[in-house]
């Protein structure tokens, strides 16, 4: 895996699409953090850390929101840097994504944090991912 994120994005969206209500994907503190804002912001409805079998092996458990439809909460997700590609923003050049609809998270001095608290926090960093 060469990207864990991108990864991370992939299990989500075939989730979605197959309909499954939990997705399953191996555990890192970056992904722990995305979840936490994920779920903040209502796109996920929880997770849960879990050991493996294998000795210090985690999952992280991810449990889908779906609205009252059964239409998926997550219409669009996508990664915005890559390891070859990195895209840094400025606190100035920080908008609302889909007119404050959607999300993007970054990666900040301050931790993982989505645009709102950038701006509250007035850091700028590495756009991670967006969310719709």
């Amino acid at each position: 895996m060469t990207y864990p994120i991108s990864d991370m994005i992939v299990r989500i969206k075939n989730a979605y699409k197959a309909g499954k209500e939990k997705v399953n994907m191996p555990y890192s503190g970056l992904k722990e953090n995305i979840c936490e804002i994920l779920k903040r912001e209502g796109f996920i409805e929880d997770y849960s850390i879990e050991n493996t079998d294998v000795i210090s092996a985690k999952n992280i458990n991810v449990k889908l929101a779906y609205h009252e439809s059964k239409k998926p909460t997550i219409i669009d997700i996508q990664t915005t840097s890559t390891p070859g590609i990195r895209f840094y923003k400025k606190i100035k050049d920080i908008r609302a994504y889909k007119n404050g609809l959607g999300i993007e998270i970054f990666s900040t001095s301050a931790g993982i944090l989505s645009d709102i608290e950038c701006k509250e926090k007035k850091v700028g960093g590495l756009s991670l991912l967006k969310v719709f």
